[in-house]
């Protein structure tokens, strides 16, 4: 003990054998009491005196019988006193034997209620921190609560700030569990009795009320610096009555709810452990052998803990009790959602049964919408979901979420675009799931149908944004729709941009929930809707996996127009990652037939045009100019100027092979021209690209390489001038950085590092030192968004540059896998020194 928790003893104990606390609690702490023991109190009260000399001390404690205050006074006194007589220290600590100490505790009106600490308490050091320095600032009562859901920790932290915070509270700790996670939660006026009684009040002057309890609470705590834990609070009316007035106290709360409108100084919302701390807390707890010995099992146990302390805590216990079981095998029972839950449970500790007091502690209507979020195996849902998926409207839905949220069940994060989301961890998502088959299956299915339909809808709206001229195809209606809320539809391409890119998870979730419930048309047309969007993202393998559900929708249903339609997304996906351009082909084959046979010349003119873009990179320029001619010719007719612009600019990449760069410019002009028209940026940040192209080619004759390393014209090419003399040059640069702005702003991230690429190929022209740091991201970022033929050409520039440096044999290796990586289609393009390696986008 500190000299102010002996000194608070001793002045405890000398009250109660002077019998000036009261005659009924005197009594009380006196009756039955050994006689060494009064002897004792007779001795420390005697002690007390000799230590204050003079009829001033003496009276200072006989008046702390009666007043607080004169006992703070007493207290402080005693403390001065002692500071300088370590050996009058040592002879107190001799008389305030175990026994007294027993009576203090007993009778005293000092409680020391403080469970202990956590003896593996890890982590939270920052919220611990900003707990101890609220309840240190000076001024009155100060509150802090901690609030999060259950299983999170918060009586650790609580208890773990509380110990740092002891010395500061001499008159006392009190430590309340108010059950609050109970059907039941403890009634205020119990605990007030309960507390008054702790502090010293005798039963038989307790108030009976709940008010005149709270008044004598108030009363007792107006002169004395007692710190008060209520754990597992219920609700702000629950706490209200159990906070002192303006005294010196401190109290420390911990609820699972968020008790919005209590008033606190200081409110901490306990999130999950970071990954090093949950790793921490595993290893002591389970030992840092079991963990050590297998650290890839030992991090999958603790992702799929999710942070909850609880959980780790059990896994460890778990590790730790069953010691001829290895991590391994741990981590994957615990990988199993089926099972995962019943592995988080031991002895009277169980994740499972700390979710389901907060489920049942919900209304109705928030029950089921806890059941209904998981429905759909996605990471997160837009909180407009929850209206379609409950059958509510905005505002009744909004209601719902505000108390699932408030009762630490869900979180919300905010998106990338603004607008909140709503999220459940693994472990949370489990139970809600869980719970889910307790009710019908009829339940969920219609929720979810609701919630497709409403995101067809959405998704329809932001696909007509990307495409402003119009629909590639028809037939895509046959699904039923449900109008979302006016926020959750783009309202501009901007928006429908940044809209695809959140929704996109959720939207693959629906594609693979509509298959698995054989809701083919809601599959397949989910699947259309957001094959541009995945284009432009370079998601080349989420398309090919999409569209493989949704090919089996339509033949399921046996819709030819569906099967042309996923065909040519699926030829575009195949084709621009580069994985099977033969498979590619047939695709486009097939769908031209099957449009052609049904009368839908949009989709016929779009198939038509990306086979002859498929043509042209695979360097059979002649036949894809005859298609590509086709194609121009159709989309003429209907008309279709969004098609006849993307036709255009592939007639000009052909031209510019041919190094017909008048006929290109002019072909590039009135593409131009169309996607102005008709507002498609994208289209316009193409444009600007291809341009560039053509500038930079025209102004070096079509040479791949350095004008330095050669005196005269490339053979078959007239002279030209040095390039940074040629204002063809500079329109070339001003128009790739046009491009890289508009591109990204339209985040095609593509079309982005393919400028990045032409202004590396111009900086390595020219000698400028910028080219290793433009192929170094170019590298990157081909490599990250499985862009094989990108990848190819930024291998290309690298050799050259290793070329430059003298770096020959490094420069082959570059070269080599530059060959590799595209295969046999563009090796002309990895030799870097021909017309038609030049072009390939």
């Amino acid at each position: 003990m500190t000299v102010e928790e002996l000194v608070a003893a001793v002045v405890a104990l000398a009250i109660v054998s002077a019998k000036r606390l009261g005659a009924g609690l005197a009594d009380r702490a006196v009756e039955g009491v050994e006689q060494s023991v009064a002897d004792r109190l007779g001795r420390l009260y005697r002690w007390m005196v000799g230590r204050l000399p003079g009829e001033e001390g003496a009276a200072l404690v006989e008046e702390a019988g009666r007043s607080s205050a004169a006992q703070v006074q007493l207290r402080r006194r005693l403390v001065l006193a002692l500071g300088e007589d370590p050996a009058g220290v040592e002879e107190l600590r001799m008389l305030l034997s175990p026994h007294a100490l027993a009576l203090l505790s007993e009778s005293s009106g000092i409680p020391r209620q403080l469970p202990p600490a956590l003896a593996d308490f890890t982590g939270r050091g920052q919220e611990v921190a900003r707990l101890v320095e609220a309840a240190e600032r000076p001024g009155g009562c100060r509150v802090c609560l901690v609030h999060g859901p259950g299983g999170i920790g918060k009586t650790s932290v609580v208890v773990q700030a509380s110990h740092q915070l002891m010395q500061l509270f001499p008159d006392g700790q009190l430590f309340v569990d108010l059950n609050g996670a109970e059907a039941r939660p403890a009634a205020v006026g119990e605990v007030l009795g309960d507390v008054l009684a702790a502090l010293g009040t005798p039963r038989g002057r307790i108030p009976d009320d709940v008010a005149g309890r709270t008044r004598q609470f108030r009363t007792e705590l107006a002169d004395r610096r007692v710190l008060i834990v209520l754990d597992n609070a219920a609700s702000e009316q629950q706490v209200g009555a159990l906070i002192p007035g303006g005294s010196s106290c401190v109290v420390l709360i911990t609820s699972r709810q968020a008790l919005a409108t209590l008033a606190v100084d200081e409110r901490v919302a306990l999130p999950g452990l970071d990954e090093g701390a949950a790793w921490d807390l595993l290893r002591r707890i389970s030992g840092p052998d079991r963990v050590d010995e297998d650290p890839e099992a030992g991090r999958a146990v603790v992702g799929l803990c999710s942070g909850l302390p609880l959980a780790l805590r059990i896994a460890g216990a778990r590790l730790a009790t069953f010691p001829a079981r290895t991590l391994g095998a741990f981590a994957r029972d615990l990988a199993d959602d089926h099972r995962r839950l019943d592995v988080l449970s031991l002895g009277e500790r169980s994740v499972r049964a700390v979710f389901r007091a907060g489920y049942e502690a919900l209304p109705s209507l928030q029950r089921r919408a806890f059941r209904l979020l998981s429905a759909l195996d996605a990471p997160d849902l837009p909180t407009w979901a929850l209206s379609p998926l409950l059958d509510v409207d905005a505002d009744a839905a909004d209601a719902c979420l505000e108390e699932l949220l408030l009762a630490h069940l869900v979180q919300a994060r905010r998106g990338e675009t603004g607008g909140q989301r709503i999220v459940l961890h693994d472990l949370v998502r489990g139970f809600s799931k869980e719970i889910a088959t307790e009710q019908s299956v009829g339940e969920a299915d219609s929720a979810v149908r609701r919630l497709l339909g409403a995101f067809l809808s959405a998704a329809d709206a932001a696909d007509a944004q990307l495409r402003p001229a119009g629909a590639r195809h028809s037939g895509r209606d046959g699904a039923v729709r449900r109008s979302p809320p006016e926020d959750a539809v783009a309202g501009d391409m901007w928006e429908a941009v940044h809209w695809f890119e959140a929704e996109r998870a959720v939207l693959v979730a629906a594609v693979a929930h509509a298959h698995a419930r054989g809701w083919w048309e809601l599959c397949w047309e989910i699947t259309d809707a957001m094959s541009i969007a995945l284009e432009h993202q370079w998601r080349w393998d989420i398309s090919r996996q999409v569209h493989g559900l949704a090919l089996d929708a339509a033949d399921r249903l046996g819709d030819g127009q569906a099967r042309a339609a996923l065909l040519r997304n699926l030829g575009e996906a195949l084709r621009d990652g580069g994985d099977d351009l033969d498979v590619a082909a047939e695709c486009f084959s097939e769908a031209i037939a099957l449009f052609r046979g049904s009368g839908d010349g949009h989709g016929e003119s779009d198939a038509l045009g990306n086979l002859g873009i498929l043509q042209r990179q695979q360097g059979a320029l002649r036949e894809a100019e005859r298609t590509l001619t086709a194609a121009e010719l159709r989309f003429r007719a209907l008309p279709l100027e969004r098609g006849l612009a993307w036709t255009l600019r592939e007639r000009a990449v052909i031209s510019r092979h041919h190094a017909r760069y008048t006929q290109a410019h002019a072909q590039l002009d009135e593409a131009q021209a169309l996607f102005a028209a008709n507002e498609e940026i994208r289209g316009i940040g193409w444009i600007l690209r291809t341009r560039a192209d053509t500038e930079k080619e025209s102004t070096t004759g079509g040479c791949s390489l350095p004008h330095r390393w050669f005196g005269g014209p490339w053979p078959g090419c007239s002279a030209t001038s040095r390039p940074a003399q040629d204002p063809r040059w500079a329109a070339a640069r001003t128009h790739y950085e046009d491009a890289a702005q508009v591109l990204h702003a339209v985040r095609d991230h593509r079309g982005h590092t393919w400028v990045t690429l032409g202004l590396a190929d111009m900086a390595l022209y020219e000698g400028d030192h910028t080219a290793s740091e433009l192929i170094r991201r170019a590298l990157q970022e081909t490599d990250a968004w499985g862009d094989h033929r990108g990848h190819s050409r930024a291998l290309t520039l690298q050799a050259l540059l290793l070329a430059e440096a003298n770096r020959l044999s490094s420069c082959c290796r570059s070269d080599l896998e530059g060959c590799a990586s595209n295969g046999s289609l563009d090796r002309v393009v990895a030799a870097g020194c021909g017309h038609e390696g030049r072009a390939s986008w």
